[in-house]
């Protein structure tokens, strides 16, 4: 640093001092703005760069994370002492990079109540910036929010409460500086309790010495504490320091150079607030403001209006003597070891392969979602609405209102809400695309309960951080309406005071992406609820003020004691089915209303050293697989668009219509296949004939149907085994991924699958000796022969399975299509799937069996029930009815030579009715 220094000329110390702006974007090497940023580098041969946005026509643009880190690279080429290029990444990269990690503002954090969040935001944000080559972190905010009507601070601090504040103003500049970024605490002395924004005007500051040194500075001596390498000047003026009251503290040597640097010590950076905002610019000349910081104490000028200006008058100032040599130098030593600090002495570029390594990771996403879920907080439940139930049938309207021009205000908490529900009504307005003006309210007849959600943001040279009254009145209208109503409020904490009426009121202290997928998930008590707000609303809340609200796991719940005692009846049925040799062990799952009951019984085989039955005991499902893998996938594309349940199959198997009978094959649908109608034989013994999984497909394709495709339904696997055919040509995955992504993988089923490893051998129970090709035990590989020959995928069997792990598929469906906050299926969906259907006689469903005399669900099933059963001696029934659902595996013995005479079969009706019995729902 010595040495560099020594080598500089006036010229080139002095542009140290100066930085200027960049967009992070591609720009031509000939474009007007690329020629102004080599100007700076090579002509002025300034310290730095501060990437920016820019306004545009659909509102804020931000920059790209390749083209900044493009950029910076470029433009450190034509640099003969490194850039240090900074950010005001407040809330994390994604304030200013499209690509990086999102978190809410401080407040929002500040909500959740523990300063180590502050780190994590501070830790993740330098190591972001650095692969981008924006190392030095304008943040955090040092402002205690004292005024209520600040109109530029408010959520971008961490609160009212000073001793908090410097509390996560520490811990953020930890985060930073122990991870390789320069943090910046600001806006020195304090810009909590004003009145004006500094963009536009000089605020004052009007508390006396006593009261800077216990609020106002108290975090700033936390952050120099805590070791932070840079202080952000505020342009304020600040009366019980500096006398001249139009002086700005940005050009106060009473307040840089006595109070900063001689009585806190500080000897870091420091650089000043933007120069082009109206708290200088509107009462000092370019040159002279730029004159006056350095002189005041300052090192560095961010953003001068006119560098060629600022540059000049430092020069004439310099060699006039106003402005020492020495001071000069102390400042570009500051700005010197800055960059040292960072390492750009030895390597000044970044690895632009790295990039996807280390921006946006998902563990920095879940993190900042984590974060942004502690900090959202119940200031009012009048109505005891919350939380709002997705298992239940609900329809929603939601009315955006942002106090701010936005294209689409609220999309990210939108889309949050979704999926949730049945429909979602949308309505947006802003200031600029969507007036107020235009609010027409659907008919009440339409939804079941309205969410208002209100954007108010903090957005430098606005002046305010409240709603325009037109739209403060639209929302009073709203809250005056007869349907239950959630008002949820995205940024500042005061507006709250605005609505004594709104009954319920969440408020989220940011509008970031982050924050308001944590706010929906919320509302679905997906999270808990426990955020503590930060600030006081005068004759409102108080600070530290939130209602508590537990979490709704979504999950089946363990039944306890007692429902183990109630089921006793059935157990010893169970018990009694092993030693007349019914089946040598099982599992039973039964499940009502949320609460579920594993009983295990028996052995794995009947061998005297067979493994005793556990609830994670695996079984071949057999049939199962068919409504709980084929069907199920079915119904998610045809949720999607993608399966049309009316078209001819052709139009997904085209070799289907090159079979015998034309004109009856002509007329067989997706539906037909589904519900057992299509006119196909029960089975074949294709796996006779055939080697690949291809031949088997091929040889369905061209079965001959045994009668007129929806005048009878003959259970088939065939059609089964065209429909696994069909989804995985819609999908070109096979059929057993496609199951582990969508279904087993999102709901936690980890002991199911296709294929088992060889590993999981001994958790398997063997299915008992059959006939057919395999002339043995069959053990870990699908009893079915057909889907045997298909590799052990197909469409009509093949998964394998446990108790609990078919409890959870099972309480999705009661869920209506929802387990542990994971949409699988939509109400209407499983409504069309689960409803008896005229093509199979209404005794079947779109791949469910219904309860038909005899059922082997037994008599108390109601008929809405739907279940189905397999070979191997698995059975599901579920009565959404009832809340409830039965889940047997079993590995039933093959010795009779009637399968339909096996005990399985006669046992399964008493346990269920004894179940039905035992937990009193059967009718009286």
């Amino acid at each position: 640093m010595k040495r560099t220094l020594g080598k500089m000329n006036l010229q080139e110390k002095l542009g140290q001092l100066l930085m200027v702006a960049f967009h992070g974007e591609f720009t031509s090497a000939e474009s007007d703005e690329h020629r102004e940023l080599q100007r700076a580098i090579e002509h002025h041969r300034v310290g730095g760069l501060m990437l920016t946005t820019r306004p545009g026509p659909m509102g804020i643009e931000s920059g790209q994370a390749y083209a900044t880190a493009a950029v910076t690279n470029l433009l450190q080429k034509s640099a003969r002492i490194p850039l240090l290029f900074a950010a005001d990444f407040e809330r994390g990269t994604a304030m200013r990079l499209e690509h990086g990690t999102s978190f809410p503002h401080a407040m929002a954090v500040a909500a959740a109540g523990d300063p180590e969040d502050a780190y994590a935001v501070g830790r993740i944000t330098a190591a972001e910036g650095r692969a981008v080559g924006v190392p030095w972190i304008f943040a955090p905010v040092a402002d205690v929010n004292s005024n209520p009507d600040n109109p530029i601070i408010n959520m971008r601090s961490f609160g009212e409460d000073p001793r908090r504040v410097a509390a996560f103003v520490a811990a953020y500049v930890r985060g930073v500086e122990e991870n390789g970024g320069l943090a910046t605490a600001k806006h020195f002395p304090g810009h909590g309790d004003t009145l004006i924004d500094s963009h536009l005007n000089l605020p004052t500051v009007h508390s006396d010495r006593a009261h800077l040194d216990a609020v106002e500075l108290l975090p700033f001596r936390a952050a120099l504490a805590a070791g932070v390498s840079t202080v952000m000047t505020g342009h304020l003026a600040v009366p019980a320091v500096e006398p001249d009251v139009r002086k700005p503290a940005t050009l106060s040597q009473e307040i840089i150079g006595r109070l900063l640097r001689r009585e806190m010590g500080f000897d870091g950076l420091v650089v000043t607030d933007a120069l082009d905002m109206g708290g200088v610019a509107r009462h000092y000349a370019p040159g002279e403001a730029a004159v006056q910081a350095i002189l005041a104490g300052v090192d560095l000028l961010l953003l001068p209006p006119a560098p060629d200006a600022a540059i000049a008058a430092l020069e004439e100032a310099a060699k006039s003597g106003r402005l020492p040599m020495a001071r000069i130098d102390e400042a570009v030593r500051h700005v010197l070891r800055a960059k040292a600090r960072v390492g750009l002495h030895r390597n000044k570029f970044v690895d632009l392969d790295s990039l996807p390594k280390l921006l946006a990771r998902v563990e920095f996403d879940r993190a900042a979602g984590e974060i942004a879920d502690r900090g959202v907080t119940l200031l009012r439940d009048a109505q005891h609405i919350l939380p709002l139930d997705a298992t239940r049938p609900l329809r929603v309207l939601l009315v955006n209102i942002a106090g701010d021009p936005d294209t689409s205000p609220g999309r990210f908490f939108e889309n949050e809400i979704r999926w949730r529900v049945d429909a979602l009504e949308t309505l947006r307005f802003d200031t600029r695309f969507t007036p107020i003006s235009e609010l027409k309210l659907p008919s009440s007849q339409s939804y079941d309960v309205v969410i208002v959600a209100l954007f108010v943001r903090v957005a430098d040279r606005k002046g305010s951080v409240a709603l325009p009254e037109e739209q403060a009145s639209a929302v009073r209208r709203l809250l005056a309406t007869d349907k239950p109503i959630i008002a949820v409020c995205f940024g500042s904490p005061y507006v709250v005071k605005q609505y004594p009426e709104a009954k319920t009121w969440l408020g989220v202290f940011s509008y970031a992406d982050v924050a308001q997928r944590a706010a929906a998930r919320a509302i679905f008590a997906q999270v808990p609820i426990k955020g503590r707000i930060p600030v006081s609303v005068p004759g409102t809340v108080r600070i530290g003020a939130g209602l508590d609200l537990p979490a709704n796991p979504m999950k089946l719940a363990p039944g306890g004691s007692e429902m183990r005692s109630k089921l006793a009846p059935a157990y010893a049925l169970l018990n009694r089915a092993v030693a007349d040799g019914a089946c040598p062990g099982g599992v039973l799952a039964v499940g009502h209303q949320g609460r579920a009951a594993i009983y295990a019984f028996g052995k794995q085989s009947h061998s005297a050293h067979a493994a005793k039955v556990n609830e994670e005991t695996i079984y071949d499902s057999a049939s199962l697989t068919k409504p709980v893998v084929t069907a199920t996938l079915a119904a998610m594309l045809k949720e999607s668009g993608q399966l049309d349940l009316e078209a001819p199959i052709s139009r997904y198997l085209p070799e289907w219509a090159c079979g015998p009978e034309p004109e009856w094959r002509a007329r067989v649908s997706v539906a037909h296949l589904l519900a057992h109608a299509a006119g196909l034989p029960a089975h074949k013994d294709y796996f006779r004939k055939v080697k690949s999984r291809t031949e088997m497909v091929a040889l369905a394709l061209t079965e001959a149907l045994t009668y007129e495709p929806g005048t009878d339904s003959i259970y088939s696997d065939i059609d089964f085994i065209l429909l696994g055919a069909m989804i995985e040509r819609l999908t070109g995955r096979r059929l057993d991924q496609l199951a582990q992504e969508r279904i087993f993988a999102p709901l936690g089923m980890t002991n199911t699958m296709f294929r088992p490893a060889k590993s999981l051998r001994a958790r398997i129970a063997a299915t008992e000796r059959i006939s057919g090709s395999r002339k043995r035990v069959i053990h870990g590989e699908v009893h079915d022969e057909n889907a045997f020959a298909m590799g052990g995928v197909a469409g009509h069997a093949g998964m394998f399975s446990t108790g609990p792990d078919l409890a959870v598929f099972c309480q999705m469906l009661l869920n209506g299509g929802i387990y542990a906050h994971q949409r699988i299926l939509r109400h209407q969906t499983i409504a069309d799937f689960t409803s008896a259907t005229p093509l199979a006689g209404n005794e079947r469903t779109l791949g469910w069996n219904v309860p038909t005399a005899p059922s082997s669900s037994g008599r108390y099933f109601s008929k809405q029930s739907i279940g189905h059963t397999g070979f191997t001696g698995t059975s599901i029934w579920i009565d959404s009815h009832k809340q409830l659902f039965v889940v047997l595996l079993t590995n039933a013995t093959r010795f009779h030579p009637d399968p339909e005479d096996d005990l399985i079969r006669r046992m399964r009706p008493a346990v269920h009715n004894a179940i039905v019995e035992c937990l009193g729902l059967a009718p009286v």
